[in-house]
């Protein structure tokens, strides 16, 4: 996903992280609604991403 920002805010030494808190509300949103239609979408693919975070939730 890619987000401009007139000013960019970041976090740590390295800005290596984006730290605006009001990016983070519209990011999310947005990854959520089209990761959850392409999962709609595409029953098998999801159901092998979904297998695949549990077994590795197990391991943790």
């Amino acid at each position: 996903m890619s987000v401009k920002l007139d000013h960019p805010e970041y976090l740590g030494a390295t800005h290596g992280r984006l730290g605006g808190a009001a990016v983070h509300p519209c990011v999310a949103e947005a990854a959520r609604e089209h990761l959850g239609t392409w999962l709609e979408g595409h029953p098998e693919q999801a159901a092998a991403v979904v297998g695949r975070i549990v077994r590795n939730t197990r391991r943790d």
